[in-house]
Order: structure tokens, then C-alpha cells, then sequence
């Protein structure tokens, strides 16, 4: 591939306004138009190749963990209606399918049961992991509130395009967001004591209340109302978490069945309860309220409440004794230091790429087979997306892409084209790889030095082959992939090319 007839606009800064050096150097090296108001990327013709690879990569990947491909308009609606057509008996299941395009595959499944069918989803996102560590990257294992759905995602820095809030872990790979489940759960730990009410006038934040009390956020009790929505129907309901946590709305909506939920109004929570903001606990509430407790409430002793008057507090608020909740979940969000779901060590906020997601029905499909026994069965279906660009902007942020998804192998940089010695070994060079199966990048343009070993930085192909002043000697420069650079002769390139893209 001749540079000079390639539609590479290489370029010294990246658009204003870009916030991911990732996108910025896609952009200035030529793979990607970037679109900062939109972030939108327009593949240019070494991104498409770049993408093209990740994509081709997965698909051969996904063969050997038996996904087979199809060209699919809709894969779930389609995979249903072929599978429904074919499938007849337990023996042609598991059956999975992927279909997609460079920036985005989907895949679909069927098996007997749904331990299977979650075998298979792990399967795809193994396969995707699998890309990511030959990348050289660190995939980590991300899960929903909804425990069927799991995703693989990269931890990126702030600022990035495609990303989003979570949380890592540094000591294994797990990673999630606010949403994600809280384990273990920590309670309170403490005697009994009497319930006491103490004075606190102007105590109506946690803060001032942990002032005049000298106490800590998570000696507290907050009691919070919302209004749970579903169609016309609406209930008013107390929530209650521990002082030092935040109520997810995700998580709250997810333990009520899906109901849209929202802080209750001032006029909802008088009419309920009584002009209270500030001063609310669970001890004495009427009883037409429905109480719903964090699970780090449940068990615990000796926290301070609202008493349900202006200016009050409850000291040595207990569980079971003094209030009681009609149901406890994991309603709170996910804090900066709490315990990992998976090993318990403290967490760190960070930003993440969501690389794929795959999710197992939570009941049977309706597509049947005749089981073992001869019986009438429905099979269980999983499906998967893989997303090819966040992973390839996280490959794109390092200084050279991986051979094994490099848009090109080799690049061949002739220094200029006025010395016939070095465009002559240039040319031969370039043959002799593309003849062993390498694909090439012959840099032929009539540009300064400077010029092309700035663009060839830029571009990060595995290897550089510098032809220039000692070319009548035959002797090149080679830039490896590990970033080292020595001279050599010219015979040994093709030999040596092989061995650094093993």
C-alpha cells in the first residue's frame, strides 16, 4: 500500500475540544474523523482496517468457543425464527449464533437449561476477554443488579469518550457501577440501650446532627420517602439507610418490581406523614406506611433517628425493638472504599469503557425441543454484544497498536525520494515482505524527513523500516515493536520482521 495514493490526513494537533487522547491521536494520526459536539468517529481507511481486525479477531475466537457466524438483519427476532424452524430435538442444542458488523456484534443462543445457556453467555465474554488480554489490556468483570446480566469493561481515565462512572477493585478484576450489588453486608455493632430523645434544634442535615451529637454519619438513621409509580397507581413509602450511604434509584426500583420511583414531594410526605423535613425515623411512624430498610439496617442497634417532631432525635434506635421494615434489599449505592463483591478489599472510583454485555433470560424461551425423556421442552436463551470501539480507542491510546490488530504490519519509510539508492531498497524491501505475507505501508511521499518519522509515530504500526542515507550500504533503521530501534542489514528485514510478529 502506497502512502501517498492512502487517504491517511495525518495532522499536528488533534480538533479543539477533545477531551480522550485516544480520539485526539486516532484523529492526528488519520484513522478517525472525530465529531467533538456529537462523538461521533467517521472511520477513515486505517481505522476500518483497524476495526475490520478486532471484529475479525472475535470471529475467529468465537468459532473455537463454538459461536458460529450468520448474517443476521435482527439477530434476536432472526436466531429465534431460524432456530424455531430447525431445532427439533435436544441433540442440536446449544445452538449460538453471532452477526454484526466491524463496530458492533451481537450474538444469541439456545440450550436445554439455563445453567447451560449461562455457560454459553460466559463463553462469549470469555471470548472477548481473551481479546483484550492479547491486546495487552486488563479486562475486568463487571454484573448488574440484575444478576443474569454481566459485562467486561476497561478502566480508562476521565475524560474519556464511550466511558462512564464506576468503581475498580486493585486487587482483582471485578469493576461495577453505582448500581452494583453491596456485599458483605456490614452492620452496626453495639449493645442495646434505652430509647432516649434528645433535643437537636436546628439538627435537619446529617452533618449538623453528627455535629451537636459528636457522633459519625454512620451512627445515623435516615428515613427517606418516595413515591413509587406504576401506571396510575402510586404509593408513598419510607426508605431507610444508614447515615453515610445514598438510596440508588436503580436498585430501589428494582427491588419494587421495576416501579418508577422519586422523592416524595413536600405536599406527599405532609399528607403522609406531617411537616417533618429533617426530623423523620421509623419509630412511631403511622401505620399505613410501608417501611423498606437497606439491608445494613437490618440487625443494627444504637443509631439516632428522627423522632417525627421538630427539633427531636431518638438515641439508641434498635432494630426489631423500636421499628421494624416490611422488606430489607440492597438499596445503596456504591461508595468510593467499600468492600469488593468478589474479595472484600476496599474500592476505587474510576471511569470504564463497557467493552461487551451478555444476559440469560430469566424464564424459558419459546422456542421447544423434545427433551430426553421425549417431553416437550422450552430451551433457554442468552445474548451478547461485543462493542468494537471502545476497545479499539483503549488500543489506540498506547504508543503502538498490537501487531495481531494493527490496521498494517510494517511500515517502509523512505527519507527521500530524491535518493535513488534508498527508494530503490525501499521498493525492494516492501516487495519482498508483502511476498511473505506481510501487509505493508510504503511510505513514498515527496515530504521532509521529519514529516514521515513524526506521521510513522503517529500511525504506531509494529514496525518501521527506515530507508535512508546508509541505503547504498545496505543498511536500514528498524523500529521494533518493543519501541527499541537498531540498524541492520538490509537481507535480514524479512527475517527478522517474522520473528518480532510472532
Amino acid at each position: 500500500m502506497l502512502f501517498s495514493r492512502t487517504f491517511i490526513p495525518t495532522a499536528r494537533e488533534a480538533p479543539k475540544g477533545l477531551s480522550d487522547p485516544a480520539v485526539a491521536r486516532m484523529a492526528r494520526a488519520g484513522y478517525a474523523a472525530a465529531d467533538v459536539e456529537t462523538g461521533e468517529l467517521s472511520l477513515l481507511p486505517l481505522g476500518s482496517m483497524l476495526w475490520e481486525g478486532i471484529a475479525g479477531t472475535f470471529f475467529d475466537l468465537a468459532r473455537e468457543a463454538g459461536i458460529q457466524m450468520v448474517d443476521f438483519n435482527e439477530i434476536a427476532s432472526d436466531s429465534l425464527s431460524v432456530a424455531a424452524r430447525y431445532v427439533k430435538s435436544y441433540r442440536q442444542l446449544p445452538l449460538s449464533f453471532a452477526s454484526g458488523n466491524p463496530r458492533r456484534i451481537d450474538a444469541c443462543g439456545f440450550a436445554a437449561g439455563a445453567g447451560e445457556a449461562a455457560l454459553q453467555r460466559d463463553g462469549f465474554l470469555d471470548t472477548v476477554r481473551k481479546i483484550c488480554r492479547e491486546a495487552g489490556l486488563s479486562p475486568r468483570d463487571g454484573r448488574t443488579i440484575e444478576e443474569e446480566r454481566s459485562y467486561v469493561a476497561l478502566a480508562v481515565d476521565k475524560g474519556s469518550w464511550h466511558s462512564k462512572e464506576g468503581f475498580v477493585c486493585r486487587s482483582c478484576d471485578w469493576c461495577g457501577d453505582d448500581a452494583a450489588p453491596v456485599y458483605p453486608t456490614v452492620r452496626p455493632s453495639g449493645e442495646e440501650a434505652h430509647l432516649e430523645e434528645v433535643e437537636t434544634p436546628g439538627a435537619d442535615t446529617i452533618a449538623e446532627l453528627c455535629r451537636q451529637l459528636g457522633i459519625t454519619p454512620d451512627r445515623t438513621l435516615k428515613t427517606l420517602f418516595y413515591a413509587a409509580e406504576q401506571g396510575t397507581d402510586k404509593e408513598i413509602l419510607a426508605v431507610l439507610t444508614r447515615g453515610d450511604h445514598q438510596v440508588n434509584d436503580r436498585k430501589l426500583s428494582h427491588a419494587l418490581g421495576g416501579v418508577v420511583v422519586r422523592f416524595a414531594d413536600p405536599l406527599e410526605i405532609r399528607e403522609a406523614v406531617g411537616d417533618l423535613a429533617g426530623y423523620l425515623g421509623p419509630v412511631g411512624l403511622p401505620a399505613g406506611i410501608r417501611i423498606l430498610a437497606d439491608r445494613h439496617i437490618e440487625g443494627s442497634s444504637r443509631l439516632v433517628a428522627g423522632a417525627n417532631r421538630p427539633g427531636f432525635h431518638l438515641l439508641n434506635a434498635c432494630w426489631g425493638r423500636d421499628y421494624k421494615a416490611s422488606d430489607t434489599a440492597d438499596l445503596v449505592s456504591l461508595q468510593e472504599g467499600f468492600p469488593c463483591p468478589l474479595c472484600g478489599s476496599p474500592i476505587a472510583a474510576s471511569y470504564l469503557r463497557s467493552v461487551a454485555v451478555a444476559v440469560t433470560d430469566p424464564g424459558p424461551s419459546p422456542l421447544t425441543f423434545q427433551d430426553e425423556g421425549g417431553a416437550l421442552s422450552k430451551a433457554h436463551r442468552w445474548e451478547g454484544t461485543f462493542c468494537v470501539t471502545p476497545l479499539a480507542l483503549t488500543l489506540a491510546g498506547g504508543e503502538r497498536i498490537p501487531p495481531r490488530f494493527a490496521p498494517l504490519d510494517v511500515n517502509v519509510l523512505v527519507t527521500s525520494m530524491r535518493n535513488d539508492d534508498a527508494v530503490g531498497l525501499g521498493n525492494i524491501l516492501a516487495e519482498r515482505l508483502e511476498e511473505k505475507g506481510f501487509r505493508v505501508l510504503l511510505d513514498d511521499r515527496d515530504e521532509r524527513a521529519g514529516v514521515k518519522f513524526s506521521d510513522a509515530e503517529l500511525i504506531g504500526l509494529p514496525v518501521t523500516i527506515v530507508v535512508g542515507r546508509e541505503a547504498s550500504e545496505g543498511v536500514v533503521e528498524a523500529w521494533k515493536p518493543d519501541g527499541n530501534r537498531e540498524e541492520l542489514p538490509a537481507d535480514a528485514v524479512v527475517e527478522l520482521v517474522s520473528h518480532w510478529s510472532r
